[in-house]
């Protein structure tokens, strides 16, 4: 039988167990603040990450301890997964960047290269140059995927698989610097017609200076074109004003990750040569948690897949380019590169957002959640000029190990203390500040409350071979949990219903679908056993409880 453990108080050493069932945390659980349901999922994450340098004037290449420090997950390191790169119209400077994508490779965990063109070669446009915008000419548009192809190629000969490839680095935008002009239309037909040829890597359209969606929408609306991408991409220069920092049902409706792959704010400069440089100057804190990271959060709930930052290396950015002016120091890790790690370092390629509510009392602080690995992981952000002290965490399934993280403008990505204590997670969260939370669960908080009875059969259907027993949960604030026990079936679907306004908010031990406003549930076996548990939010009804309305076997 497998033996479910809690570990309780902050030194987390008392430990309960009980062999074959589910043990519960005490009667006297708190009321949390932030429950995370990973019932309700959303985006799948692909990572997080910035770019290398562009163009000549931006600096040398990544140093290898540079590179480590942006892609590792060690001690003040920053565990960046995306690495954003330009493909030089000339083929002589692809290898300028080449050991630094990699280094990225090799000493990080599950790093993406993305490449982005900012132009076709000279020759191939209409323009005859690398500048000021000009279109592909439409005879060079299989130049110009052999071109692409090419670079990947070449990273692969280098031993550096190219994971994304976009057709074009904003598309909208033709500055005195290098840059091409299309339309969606164009960028549709180039992939529909030629995206087969770019070869091992996924192509990306769009890359639009405000996500603007009409350079997406005519590929995504074309079967031909579509197959032939993997990926949506845009930049968030006024993509908030212009209501293109949202959701895509488009994308999401064919199955296309959406990365938001470029943004570069750095209003801050004017207030002193050590500004960048000096952790306690408040105004780069203040661009830091107002503006980039707030625009990392509504990303995130916009149910995009990817956040990359322009470079990774600069004044202004994730570690420090040595510019005397703004007083950083080559390599060195900025607050600004800390504040992102809160996402990028905890929120690994592959995690699953998930939902969550919030208590009156955490009602100001914007939070995601996402499951994965294991672990459930919080992002918090707190704008306020307001701690809010002793925030409980539940999760469905008790917790019994947390680490938490926090920075703000007197602290740098620090360790803070965790209490844990009846299957829940206590934490303090400063004043203006990005923490992260990662949790490990234990076995469901489930028992029955003395005098209830401790099971209630169910009759099975007509033909078939599947009982299931609820028992009652402990009654929490607001909330109580259930477990059910199924017997005479090996594989079974069991059909749950509360009494609205009552809500089922959060399931553990089998696979989960809710409906009816979240009053209805049905939960399949995973496998594992033959129990399963879930929580409900009394809303005001505490008197109703959760009724069996079906067991089917298979």
């Amino acid at each position: 039988m497998k033996k479910y453990q809690i570990l309780s108080v902050a030194a987390a050493t008392a430990v309960v167990t009980a062999a074959g069932v589910l043990t519960a945390p005490p009667l006297l659980a708190a009321t949390p603040d932030i429950t995370v349901n990973t019932a309700s999922s959303y985006q799948t994450i692909d990572g997080f990450g910035a770019a290398t340098p562009i163009f000549g004037g931006s600096g040398s290449p990544w140093t290898d301890g540079e590179t480590q420090t942006l892609v590792g997950t060690g001690q003040g390191q920053l565990g960046l997964s995306i690495v954003r790169t330009v493909v030089s119209p000339v083929s002589s400077e692809w290898g300028l960047y080449a050991n630094s994508l990699k280094t990225a490779k090799s000493y990080g965990s599950d790093v993406k290269i993305l490449a982005s063109p900012w132009t076709a070669p000279a020759n191939f446009k209409t323009n005859n140059s690398r500048i000021n915008g000009g279109k592909l000419r439409t005879d060079y548009y299989d130049d110009y995927a052999e071109h692409l192809n090419g670079y990947v190629q070449y990273m692969k000969n280098q031993g550096v698989t190219v994971d994304v490839t976009s057709v074009q680095n904003e598309p909208d935008w033709h500055p005195d610097y290098d840059s091409m002009d299309w339309t969606g239309t164009e960028l549709r037909n180039f992939v529909r017609d030629q995206g087969t040829k770019v070869r091992d890597t996924r192509l990306m359209v769009g890359e639009s200076l405000r996500f603007n969606r009409a350079y997406t929408d005519p590929t995504l609306q074309d079967v031909t074109a579509r197959n032939n991408i993997g990926y949506v991409g845009g930049h968030l220069y006024d993509a908030e004003n212009s209501g293109n920092l949202s959701s895509y049902p488009l994308a999401t409706q064919y199955g296309k990750n959406q990365w938001m792959t470029e943004w570069n704010l750095h209003a801050a400069d004017g207030n002193g040569s050590t500004i960048w440089g000096n952790p306690s100057n408040p105004a780069v804190w203040n661009e830091t948690l107002d503006d980039i990271m707030r625009t990392v959060h509504r990303s995130m709930e916009a149910n995009w897949s990817a956040y990359v930052w322009w470079y990774g290396r600069r004044f202004y950015s994730f570690i420090g380019d040595g510019d005397s002016q703004y007083g950083t120091t080559k390599g060195a890790v900025l607050k600004r590169g800390q504040a992102f790690s809160q996402y990028s370092k905890y929120v690994r390629p592959g995690d699953k957002r998930v939902a969550l509510s919030k208590s009156s009392r955490t009602s100001s602080l914007e939070v995601t959640a996402y499951q994965g690995r294991g672990k459930v992981t919080l992002v918090i952000l707190n704008r306020s000029n307001s701690a809010v002290n002793n925030a409980v965490i539940q999760t469905p399934r008790s917790i019994s190990n947390a680490e938490y993280t926090v920075t703000s403008q007197s602290l740098g990505a620090a360790s803070q203390p965790v209490n844990l204590s009846d299957g829940q997670a206590t934490v303090n969260i400063p004043a203006r500040s990005i923490s992260t939370i990662t949790v490990s669960e234990g076995a469901a908080p489930t028992t029955p409350p003395t005098g209830q009875p401790t099971t209630t059969p169910t009759t099975p259907p007509a033909g078939g071979s599947c009982t299931a027993s609820i028992t009652p949960g402990t009654v929490w604030g607001d909330r109580y949990n259930t477990a059910v026990t199924v017997s005479g079936a090996s594989g079974w679907s069991v059909v749950v219903a509360v009494t609205s306004p009552q809500q089922i908010t959060t399931t553990w031990s089998g696979s989960a679908s809710l409906s009816g406003n979240g009053t209805v549930l049905t939960m399949r076996s995973d496998g594992s056993g033959n129990m399963f548990g879930f929580t409900t939010m009394m809303n005001g009804n505490s008197s109703a409880r959760p009724q069996i309305r079906s067991c089917t076997a298979g």
